[in-house]
């Protein structure tokens, strides 16, 4: 039985240093699949963007030569977000430990 948990039932807090670390391991997941995005969607959507097979119909004119590139790096970044796969995966393994070790050094500082 877990004694650390409440009267209501829910667990207790976490203490300052592990919630910080906790904090942390999520931003880095989160900034991980952003990473996996830009890099891989980004450039699969730019070189969408930049191909000459464009239709006489159905294109959004001026307006979306020239704001496509934010909408196509914001797409790239939420679809890497979402996606966890074997690269996000990865690249926030390799990172963790490091991740930790500067998380809990900062709060002994």
């Amino acid at each position: 039985m877990d004694f650390s948990a409440t009267m209501t039932g829910l667990p207790a807090a976490k203490t300052g240093a592990s919630a910080r670390v906790e904090r942390d391991l999520t931003q880095l997941r989160k900034v991980s699949g952003q990473i996996v995005g830009s890099v891989f969607f980004g450039t699969l959507l730019k070189s969408m963007r930049e191909s000459p097979l464009k239709g006489k119909y159905g294109h959004g004119g001026r307006g979306e030569e020239v704001f496509s590139a934010q909408l196509h790096e914001i797409y790239a970044e939420r679809v890497g977000h979402s996606m966890q796969n074997g690269v996000t995966q990865a690249i926030y393994k390799r990172l963790e430990h490091q991740q930790q070790l500067y998380s809990a050094q900062r709060t002994l500082d």
